[in-house]
């Protein structure tokens, strides 16, 4: 505990805050990083929230170790931190403080209890931009492994080449293309998936090469897979022309700029555009083939 907060286990019921937290949180980075003018709006949580409603409900029922940061005095929420594990795999999905509540010592204890590093066999996090935040993640046992840069881009008409087709994917087989991408199996992450968006399997000669999770009702896609890097374009394909055929104005992605064959596709031959927006994917150890993946979207979980 810091001599200037309470730090205590957080519940269901500490959701909204935690969103709230988390979204001027991340107001306040992007314009110290230049992103955001200092004198734009606020943005309103209680407008964003039901975009993120059911992925917060879907963490809160999953989570590893969650905290909360508290005033001592007025019990005002100061900061919190979330992690999830999956099979051998510890996530650290949030960490967010309070503008103005970066208290000595805060950050730490909030990792120190979610991110402990006698936790899990692996560990990640995919993170921002933020030094201090990255100083301290580095001090928890994980090192950079790829850039992430976000991309935008109008959808237009693009099915996969010939030689490739798409069918609904299944639980089973998703999960066999991540415990090959990943490492590890995910089962309540993909169900979560599953029922939030369409899944679509890639074949190669009826073989499964990739998966896609298509935009959300919110525009939310991701992830997308693939055995290997050269099927990533025909699986991008695929979400693309999804995404133009339900109507959607924009497909945003967060793209590692070690997918290649994907940063080809997508900037190259399609045109999008690169949002002036970085992540940093950091791990204990390359285990995880972000060469041919694309992360959830939003991105607070591989």
């Amino acid at each position: 505990m810091s001599g200037r907060a309470v730090i205590r286990a957080a519940t269901g019921a500490d959701s909204r805050a935690c969103f709230a937290i988390f979204r001027r949180s991340l107001a306040d980075l992007l314009t110290r990083l230049g992103y955001r003018r200092p004198d734009a709006p606020p943005s309103d949580p209680d407008a964003l929230w039901p975009a993120y409603e059911s992925l917060f409900a879907h963490l809160a029922a999953t989570y590893a170790q969650w905290w909360i940061a508290e005033d001592p005095h007025e019990g005002t929420p100061l900061g919190y931190a979330r992690s999830t594990q999956r099979a051998g795999l510890l996530e650290l999905t949030e960490f967010f403080v309070m503008p103005g509540a970066r208290i000595a010592g805060l950050g730490r204890a909030l990792l120190e209890r979610s991110f402990a590093p006698d936790l899990g066999e692996h560990r990640a996090v995919i993170a921002t931009l933020d030094a201090p935040a990255v100083a301290l993640y580095l001090r928890f046992g994980v090192g950079h492994q790829t850039t992430g840069v976000d991309v935008t881009g109008t959808p237009r008409a693009v099915a996969p080449p010939a030689g490739y087709d798409v069918a609904p994917a299944t639980l089973e087989e998703v999960l066999a293309l991540e415990q090959e991408l990943l490492g590890h199996a995910r089962e309540s992450d993909v169900r979560f998936m599953l029922a939030d968006r369409p899944a679509t399997l890639l074949h190669e000669r009826g073989r499964p090469v990739g998966y896609v999770f298509e935009a959300n009702a919110n525009g939310f896609a991701g992830p997308v897979g693939a055995l290997e890097p050269e099927h990533l374009p025909a699986a991008l394909a695929h979400l693309e022309g999804a995404a133009h055929a339900a109507g959607l104005r924009s497909l945003d992605l967060t793209l590692p700029l070690s997918a290649q064959t994907a940063v080809q596709w997508l900037v190259g031959e399609r045109g999008f555009r690169i949002d002036p927006f970085y992540c940093l994917f950091l791990a204990d150890g390359p285990w995880a083939r972000l060469d041919r993946y694309l992360p959830f979207n939003p991105c607070l979980m591989l």
